[in-house]
């Protein structure tokens, strides 16, 4: 086996061509949705939380959206957190990384940037003591997917892996839906790692999606959707490879049910943002009659989408010092637009005005 560029193998069938075709048409929804700079932020709170739990889920956790999203509100510094916590805290945090790196454009897709990503999901989880079991090193012994699955011998992996990232940095002319797709699937076919293969896999096509026109504003929570239909997930990588690793495997089977799956949620996406879209255009107008700070209107609208908000949330919205924080939440209490709960320091502010939707 040389260093060569991994060579991926698939058909354009109709199937798959139509997806994309219809993926064009949704990414223009996508973009012509006027979102507000600091609401893409909201928003992109919550993608964290639902990419985290599914990423997890997928891989047995038991924590669903609402459980991590009470999580990352009671903060993630206390001891004594569950597996299926860290686990998540550990996904939020490798979410922020492949965030972060989808604007270095100048950063190429190397191994580095795999095992890293290895590594953030499986902090203070996996074994951090035993050469080639610890997170982000290659593994040393062969590992199986269940008795569904064998990957490649550990002997391969090496070259493998370097195949694969040299083609995720050669420029090409394959659609970048089709290459996210297929970052997936051969990450999944080597396994390189002990654990964690899985979740590295779908943060690569994350990566991959958002350095590519095909984005989606980083909105896009692929991971929730193929929870939603793991079975099919399961099935259609088993399609592509089979029982065993072999190089040269067809792809289009993965391909056709990947494009399938991304046109269903980025559907779903662009529905969501035009619905988003006119319920804060009605909120705007409503809250506007009211002698209010522009700050104060963003929050009320983050408390109705969110059902409620803390100080800390507050100054991060409004990007506010703590004593401006305090003032102005007692001020929406005393216009009998939020209701108070609990104590000063773990005090929630909740909504009671006239609900917009959304």
């Amino acid at each position: 086996m040389t260093d060569a560029i991994f060579e991926p193998h698939f058909d354009h069938t109709g199937r798959l061509d139509a997806s994309l075709a219809e993926l064009e048409q949704v990414r223009w929804r996508v973009e012509n949705v006027l979102v507000l700079p600091e609401h893409q932020a909201w928003l992109r709170r919550d993608v964290s939380v639902a990419r985290a739990a599914a990423t997890t889920q997928i891989e047995g956790a038991g924590l669903d959206e609402a459980a991590v999203k009470e999580l990352v509100k009671r903060g993630s510094t206390r001891v004594n957190l569950s597996e299926g916590e860290q686990a998540n805290i550990n996904a939020i945090r490798a979410y922020r990384f492949v965030d972060y790196l989808s604007d270095l454009e100048d950063q190429p897709i190397d191994e580095l940037v795999i095992r890293q990503l290895n590594r953030e999901f499986l902090e203070s989880i996996g074994d951090e003591t035993t050469p080639g079991e610890m997170p982000g090193t290659y593994r040393r012994g062969q590992n199986r997917v269940g008795d569904v699955y064998v990957p490649p011998d550990q002997g391969d992996v090496p070259q493998l892996m370097r195949a694969l990232a040299l083609w995720l940095r050669t420029p090409d002319d394959v659609h970048p839906v089709i290459r996210a797709g297929i970052a997936h699937l051969q990450l999944v076919a080597i396994h390189p790692f002990w654990d964690g293969n899985g979740r590295v896999a779908r943060a690569l096509a994350t990566l991959v999606l958002q350095r590519s026109p095909f984005g989606f504003k980083k909105l896009l929570s692929i991971e929730k959707h193929l929870w939603l239909v793991r079975r099919d997930y399961f099935a259609a990588i088993e399609r592509s490879l089979g029982a065993r690793y072999v190089d040269g495997y067809d792809a289009t089977p993965w391909l056709e049910f990947w494009a399938e799956a991304m046109v269903a949620h980025a559907t779903a996406l662009a529905d969501e943002l035009t619905s988003w879209r006119r319920s804060m255009d009605e909120a705007y107008a409503r809250l506007a009659k009211l002698d209010l700070h522009r700050r104060q209107i963003d929050a009320l609208i983050y408390a109705m989408r969110a059902g409620s908000l803390t100080r800390a949330d507050y100054i991060e919205i409004t990007k506010v010092s703590p004593m401006t924080a305090s003032r102005d939440l007692r001020a929406l209490v005393e216009l009998g637009l939020l209701s108070a709960e609990g104590k000063t320091r773990d005090r929630v502010y909740r909504y009671v005005g006239e609900g917009v939707g959304g």
